[in-house]
């Protein structure tokens, strides 16, 4: 926490610093608000009562998931299915056998009512994920666990924040907000949020940003003077200011107005290739892992899919989808996009994505054991399966096939290899599909990337997976707040190993884009453009900005610009590098950036 005026105007004034979750800028009153945990009544039984309390336990799980399935509609309705799919995970874990049985236990075993039944299976459940590096489960499981205590202490919902008497926007101060809070809180009040825990993975932050709520996270709320008048929160950069002066307000006022104006702007310019300011043509793809939410003009618009998420068929159903069910869904979205070119990654479960149906061992670093290709090859029927779906998904689209997790050429020989044996199996059967289907890599392990020459001869074409590379190469859990700081993709390291990757792909002229965030972020964009990419893919929403910052800036100043960040020594250095061009090509930008580092 900072204090201090940068006018003279302004006495008293606050600036906290937290870590910035969901983008905007957003002035409000400030109301602290914490949800008054649940009493647990800890009620011994006799024999005789165990059916009864496991009736009532029984009603409380089918109330609770009719009470998320009710959510997950309502939310679908205003930021599409899939950031609504939060809570069919919420209601995946109400289903698991397991976690049923161990309330079950509780009850007939040691005889204890319902109430302690899920206090304690939360408490255990919690124990045993907390090392998961990535996605929410611990947060959804105390979410799930509040949701049946409500039910089992006979409140229907949880207690809302009170309305604003004067009709101002709030800025919600609570120390942390889980996904149901998030989905139930009345949005024509709401300015922003500031919470003292949940990271930008959280399933809580997903929600805020798809609701398009600013939001700044890891803030020492317990300290925060609870005073009157208004805060301006700062979601991009991840900025509380308290006390502001007159001057404060009313850029703030402004600026956010012009955040509002410029996103809706940016979002109608989707069509077509993207062009520099000297007309050479970008490739701008989206990652997606439906198309449900997503408007039909942006569908129809796009260029191409460079990374479809396959997981998230499997996440979504109770248990394996069959070969028919996989089968038709990657058609539907094949057949969307007529002949415009789809990338299907196989399935990448395991390490921070694990299926509630399918357990793996319990290991200390699961991203770094059996996950993505690795268990694909480990479990042959279940990619059989799948490889046999998408070939078969091939003869109604263009598309390609794109393997996660490669740690070695050896492993994409055997790949090809299991890809031949199915198309084998499919011509004996007489059954159609494109039989130079390409099949790709994702580069995601430093030591393949080193040896992105080799794997680019093999490969058809190479994705470069930047988030995992990054969290890779400098041995840093994104997701931990506690070593947060010190995962920078634009660390000098890791901006080599992504250029290594682009030179050897174009030694062997192979293709490669890459996919991770920083081909949607635009100073990274900016250098992977000067560092030689051509082919960028990214969330929907974030392309429209890309395409404005590539038509203003030329391939002369862009590989320019990427030339001196190599020759720096530090991410602050080469971040304000960056920054300082962006802003100049393109000043509009400048509201929708984080900060340049002084």
């Amino acid at each position: 926490m900072s204090g201090g005026s940068d006018d003279g105007s302004s006495a008293g004034r606050i600036v906290v610093r937290g870590v910035p979750v969901a983008p905007g800028l957003a002035v409000g009153a400030a109301l602290f608000h914490d949800e008054v945990d649940i009493d647990v009544p800890v009620r011994a039984l006799t024999p005789e009562d165990v059916p009864g309390e496991l009736r009532r336990l029984s009603n409380a799980l089918r109330v609770a998931k009719r009470q998320l399935q009710e959510v997950e509609q309502s939310i679908g309705k205003e930021v599409g299915r899939r950031d609504a799919r939060i809570f069919s995970v919420q209601q995946l874990l109400l289903d698991d056998p397991a976690l049923r049985r161990d309330l079950r236990k509780t009850i007939e075993e040691r005889l204890l009512n319902a109430e302690v039944a899920v206090h304690d299976a939360v408490a255990a459940w919690s124990e045993r994920l907390a090392n998961v590096p990535a996605g929410d489960p611990v947060a959804d499981l105390r979410d799930v666990g509040r949701r049946l205590l409500r039910q089992l202490a006979g409140q229907a919902k949880r207690r809302p924040p009170p309305a604003s008497k004067s009709g101002e926007k709030q800025v919600l101060v609570t120390r942390e907000l889980l996904p149901s809070d998030t989905a139930a809180l009345d949005r024509s009040q709401l300015a922003a949020i500031v919470t003292a825990s949940g990271g930008g993975a959280s399933h809580a932050a997903i929600l805020a940003r798809a609701l398009g709520i600013p939001a700044v996270t890891d803030v020492d709320v317990a300290n925060l003077p609870a005073r009157g008048g208004a805060w301006i929160v700062d979601g991009t950069r991840g900025e509380v200011l308290l006390n502001p002066s007159p001057a404060d307000l009313e850029r703030a006022r402004e600026a956010a107005a012009e955040f509002e104006r410029l996103r809706d702007e940016l979002a109608v310019h989707t069509r077509g290739f993207a062009r520099t300011a000297d007309d050479v043509a970008i490739e701008l793809l989206v990652n997606v892992e439906n198309f449900t939410g997503l408007p039909e003009e942006l569908i129809d618009d796009l260029s191409g899919v460079g990374l479809y998420r396959t997981e998230f068929l499997f996440m979504a159903s109770s248990s394996f989808p069959t070969e028919q069910q996989q089968y038709e869904h990657y058609r539907h979205a094949a057949e969307r996009l007529g002949q415009r070119e789809i990338t299907f990654r196989t399935i990448d479960v395991g390490g921070d994505k694990p299926l509630p149906y399918f357990r793996l061992p319990s290991k200390p670093n699961p991203v770094l054991g059996w996950r993505g290709l690795r268990l694909s090859l480990q479990w042959p029927d279940m990619f059989y399966t799948q490889l046999r779906a998408l070939l078969r998904a091939s003869a109604h689209g263009r598309v390609r096939i794109l393997v996660p997790m490669v740690t070695m050429v050896e492993e994409f020989r055997r790949v090809r290899a299991i890809l031949t044996e199915v198309q084998g199996d499919l011509r004996r059967e007489g059954l159609p599909f494109d039989e130079a289907v390409p099949l790709g890599a994702m580069v995601e392990v430093p030591a393949i990337a080193l040896a992105a020459r080799s794997l680019a001869s093999e490969a058809d074409f190479l994705s470069v997976g930047t988030n995992d590379l990054s969290q890779y190469a400098l041995a840093t859990d994104r997701n931990n707040a506690r070593v947060a700081e010190l995962y920078q993709p634009l660390h000098p390291g890791v901006i080599s190993l992504v250029r290594h990757v682009i030179r050897g792909a174009a030694e062997a002229g192979t293709p490669v884009s890459v996919c991770g965030e920083m081909a949607g972020e635009p100073d990274s964009a900016l250098l992977l453009l000067g560092c030689g990419l051509r082919s960028f893919s990214m969330s929907p929403y974030l392309l429209p900005v890309v395409r404005r910052l590539f038509a203003n800036v030329t391939l002369a100043q862009a590989e320019a610009v990427a030339a001196q960040a190599l020759e720096l020594s530090t991410v602050a250095e080469i971040r304000q590098l960056l920054h300082r061009l962006v802003v100049e090509v393109a000043p509009e930008l400048a509201t929708l950036l984080p900060a340049s580092p002084s």
